[in-house]
């Protein structure tokens, strides 16, 4: 099976599509986001799993345009544990540090105050990053990225664990053209524009309360070409049944309603 990630291997999202689909899978990486979604297009990937949100980050908005651009159903949820290493050679200066821009970001008190004079430079992939700086041989130079991206490449690593605050997650979505809710689905994702009658957002998740259905993510996105207006990402913990009662009750308080699939929430378990 191709899975189509933004990244190369040893990347977090390699790390959490192995944990998602398992080992038996070719990875089919990707510079991009929009990359990721064409590729799955073009027939070169059968599935994709991409970042959408973390605890620390915040949300990818590019990740929900496209996902409702392209219209391929969310099969599965995976939050992974990000750790940061800095990896380069030790007890060296370090005048540059590369990784990707939310690697970076999700470091930056860390880089403040044990590099504050190094360079940040943007990488499109934190994996990426690790393969450039050892091919650059600066023992000045270093990165940010996972430890078995340290490993595969045998780089040794600086620090470990460097990210800002250890509570640092990050939620993968699994999609797959044509793809049907599990059995077990618990969670549903949907993307609405609502009327110009007021309190018309208010009414639904008035709605969805009445129902004692959990909102566990409300995201607004503007409406490109229509300024001020908005269209609203929604991660309800329902599905089946009262997903469907749920989605009659609300639809004629909305202008456009869009299931992004049903699928089962992410267990530690």
């Amino acid at each position: 099976m191709l899975i189509a990630i933004q990244g190369e291997l040893d990347s977090f999202h390699d790390i959490a599509a192995r944990q998602w689909f398992g080992d038996d899978i070719e990875i089919v990486p990707a510079e991009s986001f929009p990359e990721v979604f064409r590729l799955v297009e073009a027939g070169q990937a059968d599935q994709a799993l991409v970042a959408i949100e973390n605890t620390l980050y915040g949300s990818i908005n590019q990740v929900y345009d496209l996902i409702e651009r392209y219209a391929y159903p969310i099969i599965g949820e995976i939050n992974l544990p990000i750790h940061h290493q800095l990896i380069g050679t030790p007890n060296q200066t370090i005048n540059s540090i590369y990784s990707h821009p939310v690697a970076l970001a999700q470091c930056e008190n860390y880089l403040d105050e044990n590099y504050p004079n190094a360079k940040r430079i943007e990488y499109h992939d934190t994996s990426a990053s690790v393969t450039y700086v050892k091919q650059l041989n600066d023992p000045h130079s270093a990165s940010i990225a996972s430890l078995a991206s340290a490993k595969r490449h045998n780089m040794p690593i600086i620090d470990s664990d460097i990210e800002d605050n250890p509570e640092n997650f990050t939620r993968f979505l699994a999609i797959k053209p044509g793809g049907t809710p599990p059995l077990d689905a618990n969670r549903a994702s949907i993307v609405i524009t609502t009327s110009h009658q007021p309190g018309a957002l208010a009414k639904i998740l008035t709605i969805f309360a009445d129902m004692d259905i959990n909102l566990s993510k409300l995201q607004s996105r503007p409406i490109i070409g229509r300024p001020w207006n908005y269209r609203f990402y929604l991660v309800l913990d329902t599905a089946g049944d009262e997903f469907n009662q749920a989605i009659d009750k609300i639809t004629p308080l909305t202008n456009s309603l869009t299931v992004l699939g049903e699928y089962k929430r992410h267990s530690d378990d």
